[in-house]
């Protein structure tokens, strides 16, 4: 399943290339070929771990594109869960060789009270750039700061969802449970799969659009003891980081870059007509020609 390196590189920096026009949200990482909305959809409607692993690596189920070993076929994705306590880090991994397997996402769960649970899943940084979570979105009323007599006007305000009735979250939280470990690997694979050809990326991100509106992005952490539960086991491939490292780099500095002020209208038409006046050529407005005075008339 190997391909050269080379070509690797190409695949990964390019994950669209099968679409002759990519969507203009493209990334150009990896991670567009994964879809976190979906991979939450999925954990939500599974009953245990290891359906949620068959989902996954299901065609119909539109959430997995990804082709990291460049063979020309989607990636099998395993999964396996660390746990210490209540915390969770549920990972989705890929094996890009026999020796190198590359985290995708990881699935960050919490009890966080008598019957209540919280979730997020976050994007391995090397397919996603840093800090990518996405969480289930709901909105509640509240009320907004008013002075005076008036009542408080109402407003919708974004609030996090209990996911402690999810299936799988009870199972996991089940007094039976063991933490799933997937017995696939490298090479080795369940005689239920059958690989396809990764999906043109306008088709694929088609899907995701309705799974959008329920999972939204985050850039605030709510389960902080299982994301550093997970960091300290987070895997990845280096050539996978080396090939992603420069598209996130200059997607940062593009981030980061101080942005140039927008020209007001008016200043626009004042900067025309300078143009104009000088003859075609452009004249900073202070040194613009001034109107000659008005001649005085001696009587």
């Amino acid at each position: 399943m190997n391909a050269p390196f080379t070509l690797l590189i190409a695949l990964l920096l390019a994950p669209a290339a099968q679409a002759q026009d990519a969507a203009t949200d493209s990334t150009g990482l990896p991670g567009d070929n994964f879809s976190l909305q979906g991979a939450l959809a999925l954990f939500k409607q599974a009953k245990d771990v290891e359906s949620f692993e068959q989902a996954l690596n299901a065609d119909d189920q539109r959430v997995n594109n990804l082709d990291l070993d460049g063979d020309g076929q989607v990636d099998y994705i395993r999964v396996e869960d660390h746990q210490d306590g209540d915390a969770h880090a549920i990972v989705m991994q890929v094996a890009v060789s026999q020796d190198e397997s590359q985290d995708v996402a990881v699935i960050e769960l919490e009890k966080s009270g008598k019957d209540e649970a919280k979730v997020q899943i976050r994007g391995a940084e090397e397919l996603y750039g840093p800090d990518v979570m996405v969480e289930p979105y709901a909105e509640d009323d509240a009320a907004a700061p008013a002075k005076g007599p008036a009542a408080p006007a109402l407003v919708r305000v974004r609030v996090w969802v209990n996911v402690w009735a999810w299936p799988c979250v009870a199972w996991i939280y089940g007094p039976t449970y063991v933490a799933w470990a997937s017995p696939w690997r490298w090479g080795v694979y369940p005689r239920w799969w059958r690989p396809w050809r990764p999906h043109p990326y306008r088709v694929f991100w088609g899907w995701q659009r309705p799974r959008m509106v329920v999972y939204r992005p985050v850039h605030v952490c709510r389960v902080a003891r299982a994301n550093v539960l997970y960091v300290s086991r987070a895997r990845y491939a280096p050539r996978i980081r080396t090939a992603t490292a420069p598209v996130i780099q200059r997607r940062e500095a593009m981030r980061t870059a101080p942005q140039r002020p927008v020209q007001r209208k008016e200043e626009i038409r004042r900067g025309s007509r300078n143009k104009v006046r000088d003859g075609g050529r452009a004249m900073p407005a202070e040194r613009a020609p001034k109107s000659r005075p008005a001649r005085r008339m001696h009587r």
